[in-house]
């Protein structure tokens, strides 16, 4: 990975791997040069002959003591049937010769891989062509940066014609010429089906390539663009936005070449003295000359040619023209007869390369005739050009486009045909005649032609600006530099328990929004739904993966497919699963071996990660999973033991040294505390493991529980980041609320549609989470209560796969509460359901994920708890904020076991009544002071809120502890 420099800091190592070709090679040099410049070490990998060029380039970095390389990779052109010296795209002369290159490059991945396992950089930045280099650089650990090439206006084309097809809608006898409009973009683009490239339009080789490139991309870190942001504002948004992709404006790259020497080195060696070219401009006057060049592939027939010379002889302006070298003397036959003898002086043609850049700055050059490749055009807007544009194939047609309809600094020539760059069809002739007219009015002194060279020069400043210190482009390499330079991995290893995985799932979308890399474990079986969850953020770009560990459920004697606690049906398959847990360890141990992140987040469900972190010098953070007052009470309960004198399990106790006076009852304390349970030994474990960890990540926020908060920390000695509430990371959408659990029986929009034929604060929405088990008796006693209240309601009830078990619903129930009543079996979309205005109670098992969503909603509560720390949370609905009533459960129960019916009828029905109703004081407080919370919950996950600004002190304290 990075070294340590003289100064003590920790050196970048880049890897940048351009695809071979000119267009792309040009740029990544450039880049690799930006970040040498930088302080990065920067090292450009490349095939042998490629090597040639790239270190003359790079020469003058190196004597001026830039830490910038070049390594080199064999190039297998006789192993698929290339002639030997065929390593660029340029010198591909057929096309036969496309798909047997494309293997070619394919093959490069092993050598690649083989360097990266040697010299481990820190990120790799790769060519859009060279798609394997994302799972290449993941072996390793190592982010992968994709370079395109070309700008996030094309990109964005790009993407609107692969998700909407709307040239599908022209029919196959429609004239070519017929245009349509690419709909999802922020302006109105106009195309032609015969502009569009073959394997847009039907399946082929390159087909199966850009779909390669866009999966890729999607797995990547993010992507590095050649432009900058005051260019393309809109199509920046968009493609960040709106397709949700992560990207740095870095350019215009070319612009790292200040001084003539670094201009006229540029890609390949020149054919031309680069003093000779500017002692030709030097006698031309401002903006009188022409430049024409149409890239390092492009491919024109002779017959096009002639056109060309004819129509710039008849312009009568003065030109360079690039023309690609031809090796038979016959083929010169293009120019006119006595053509270069006419024009001496007042026109000069270049054989192969020429220094683009330094003609394209001279202020004798006033106008630009391109085959728009992003490159030249790119150079173009820098040097403030307007231009002809002729574009032939790949993104050119687009970049036309951005030219002469978004920018409007170019004129088209009338190029109309999509062209393969090496095939030797013939398209449809530029005639001599449109070429002299359109020169001589982009030339010209009239008006359009002067406000066009206004906009290219406005637009060629703004350029300039971009990449010095302040502008766009040179704060965006900042920030880019400082997110590789920083950036965290961190492991997040949620306990197979709904309501344990659920929250820490949103943990791990938080660390990825802020730019950490984030990594899930979970088994096999909960990986399949964690996908779906995740699927959207990695589509935004978001850098989160899962890794995989096999869960032992046939080792332990548990049947084949349990996976979680939510799976378990008798209490004698508890200890077979918590052993199937300590399992995990070793697994667990091989990936932090090969991965090494940063940090490790760990249910409080695996104790030993603590140890197993510290085996690699890993900070390790804890996740319970609940509040700050539960694990005060706990610990107090745990420590002063005041239930002990108590003889009567109903009677009362004072939890001591609280900030509250809380009571409860010793039936209402949990098993492991007041006695051996088999839960015990590991609570031990859990709480020394806690001692020695970094710190406990808690799902609240500070101003819900101040006292507590202040409590754990200065009395326990517990450092503790309040970072919640986690449901709030769902808020954006109605698609992240409804998957964020499992998938829901209920199509969400079917329970929204019911919501909303109800008035406001009318609905009781009642759950007892994933784990309770109640009896059919309790069962009829709910159903016969919320009958009897009157009030409409939503009751989610665990799916029973017995007929029998469906008894516990009174006779003609279901007919009496249609459209009163809407029943759930097994799961609902509950944050969807609690944030509809129309809800205005929540009866709950008090887990605290519920309670939390509830407090969230601004929802007041009936509580109903049954076994772990609900109790505890009882207590603090109730006693301290003051927003639930209790129904009257009295009894601590293990959430396997099921007991007789214990709240009756007349209870629920008493209950509901008055949560629900408009009428009372007390009611219309506890209202209003749950409503308040809702607001101030809402607050804390905002940008300068308590929980926004600890998680933001947390990820610094991390990065600082990384350098």
């Amino acid at each position: 990975m990075g070294s340590e420099t003289m100064t003590g800091h920790q050196q970048l190592h880049v890897y940048l791997f351009p695809v071979p070709a000119q267009g792309h090679m040009i740029p990544t040099v450039d880049i690799a040069r930006l970040l040498a410049a930088r302080g990065l070490k920067s090292t450009v990998i490349c095939t042998p002959l490629n090597a040639i060029s790239v270190s003359k380039t790079t020469e003058r970095d190196r004597l001026s003591g830039l830490d910038i390389n070049v390594q080199t990779i064999p190039f297998p052109a006789a192993e698929v049937g290339l002639p030997e010296g065929i390593e660029s795209m340029d010198k591909l002369t057929s096309p036969e010769m496309v798909p047997k290159f494309m293997i070619a490059i394919a093959l490069l991945q092993q050598p690649f891989e083989q360097l990266l396992e040697e010299h481990r950089p820190d990120f790799v930045i790769a060519g859009m062509f060279l798609p394997w280099a994302t799972e290449s650089a993941a072996k390793f650990d190592i982010p992968r940066i994709v370079f395109h090439g070309t700008s996030c206006f094309s990109l964005s084309v790009g993407e609107s014609l692969r998700l909407y097809k709307p040239y599908e809608a022209i029919s196959t006898d429609a004239d070519p010429d017929s245009s349509f409009v690419i709909p999802g973009l922020p302006d109105k683009i106009e195309m032609t089906m015969a502009q569009l490239p073959d394997n847009v339009k039907v399946k082929n080789v390159f087909s199966e390539m850009m779909e390669k490139v866009r999966e890729s991309e999607l797995n990547s870190y993010g992507i590095l663009v050649n432009s900058f942001y005051e260019l393309e504002p809109a199509y920046v948004e968009h493609y960040r936005n709106i397709l949700g992709r992560k990207t740095w404006h870095i350019g215009p790259v070319s612009l790292r070449n200040t001084d003539t020497s670094d201009k006229a080195q540029r890609g390949k060696e020149s054919t031309i003295d680069e003093h000779y070219v500017l002692n030709w401009l030097n006698s031309k006057e401002p903006n009188s000359v022409l430049y024409v060049s149409f890239g390092s592939v492009s491919r024109v027939s002779n017959d096009q040619l002639l056109e060309l010379a004819m129509g710039l002889e008849n312009s009568g302006y003065s030109f360079i023209w690039v023309v690609r070298q031809i090796k038979n003397d016959d083929e010169e036959s293009f120019l006119p007869k006595g053509f270069e003898e006419r024009i001496e002086g007042k026109g000069l043609i270049i054989r192969d390369w020429a220094p683009q850049v330094l003609i394209l700055d001279h202020q004798a050059v006033g106008g630009f005739m391109t085959h728009c490749g992003w490159n030249s055009t790119l150079e173009g807007i820098s040097a403030g050009v307007p231009m002809i544009t002729w574009p032939m194939f790949a993104e050119q047609f687009h970049n036309e486009k951005f030219n002469t309809q978004v920018i409007k600094i170019g004129a088209p020539l009338g190029a109309k045909e999509y062209n393969m760059w090496v095939d030797a069809k013939k398209v449809s002739l530029v005639k001599n005649e449109t070429i002299s007219t359109v020169v001589t009015q982009l030339m010209g002194d009239g008006e359009e032609a002067k406000e066009m060279r206004q906009r290219a020069k406005e637009i060629g400043e703004m350029a300039k600006r971009s990449v010095e210190e302040g502008g766009s482009s040179h704060t965006n390499l900042t920030t880019f530099i400082e997110e590789m330079k920083h950036q965290l991995h961190v492991f997040i290893f949620p306990a197979t328990a709904q309501g344990h995985w659920i929250p820490m799932i949103n943990i791990a979308k938080l660390f990825a929004a802020r730019g950490v890399k984030t990594t899930i474990i979970s088994t096999p079986l909960h990986a399949i739904t964690l996908s779906k969850t995740i699927n959207h953020d990695r589509l935004s770009g978001l850098d989160i993966n899962i890794q995989t560990i096999p869960f032992p459920a046939v080792e332990v004697g548990l049947p084949e497919g349990t996976e979680s606690v939510n799976q378990l049906i008798s209490p004698d398959m508890i200890p077979k699963f918590f052993l199937a847990v300590s399992m995990l360890h070793q697994p667990f141990e091989k990936l932090l071996e090969e991965y090494r992140p940063d940090i490790v987040v760990a249910d409080m469900f695996f104790p030993w990660a603590t140890e197993a972190a510290a085996k690699f010098g890993i900070p390790r953070l804890i996740f319970h999973g609940i509040n700050i007052f539960c694990q005060c009470v706990d610990e107090n309960l745990r420590i002063n033991k005041p239930f002990e004198s108590i003889t009567d399990d109903k009677e009362s106790f004072l939890v001591p040294d609280l900030p509250d006076k809380i009571e409860m009852t010793k039936s209402q304390v949990p098993q492991h505390i007041i006695g051996d349970s088999m839960f015990s030994a590991l609570m031990e474990k859990i709480r020394e493991s806690e001692q020695k960890s970094y710190g406990v990540l808690v799902n609240s926020f500070y101003e819900l529980e101040p006292a507590y908060a202040d409590h754990y920390k200065n009395a326990m000695g517990i450092r503790a980041w309040q970072i919640g509430p986690l449901s709030l990371q769902n808020s954006d959408s109605t698609l992240d609320k409804a998957e964020r659990r499992n998938e829901s029986t209920t199509e969400e929009h079917s329970a929204l549609k019911w919501l909303d034929s109800k008035k406001p604060n009318s609905v009781i929405y009642v759950s007892f989470g994933s784990m309770s088990k109640l009896p059919n008796d309790q069962l009829t006693e709910i159903a016969t209560g919320l009958e009897d209240s009157g009030c409409s309601f939503i009751w989610v009830v665990r799916k029973t796969n017995s007929e029998e078990e469906e008894k516990f619903l009174p006779e003609g129930f279901e007919e009496r509460m249609e459209g009163k009543g809407l029943i759930i079996r097994e799961w609902a979309p509950q944050v969807l359901i609690l944030d509809h205005p129309a809800v205005g109670g929540f009866m709950t098992h008090c887990g605290w994920n519920s309670i939390l969503e509830g407090i969230t909603a601004g929802v007041p509560m009936i509580t109903w708890p049954m076994f772990a720390e609900q109790f505890y949370n009882e207590k603090l609905v109730t006693q301290v904020l003051k927003i639930g009533s209790q129904v009257g459960a009295g009894e601590w129960n293990g959430w396997i076991e099921t007991a007789n019916a214990s709240v009756k009828k007349e209870h629920i029905s008493k209950a509901v009544t008055q949560l629900m109703s408009d009428d009372g004081e007390e009611n219309k407080d506890m209202r209003k002071r749950v409503t308040e919370l809702g607001e101030k919950a809402k607050r804390a996950v905002k940008e300068d809120g308590s929980s926004y600004v600890q998680f933001t002190a947390l990820i610094e304290e991390l990065k600082m502890s990384k350098k």
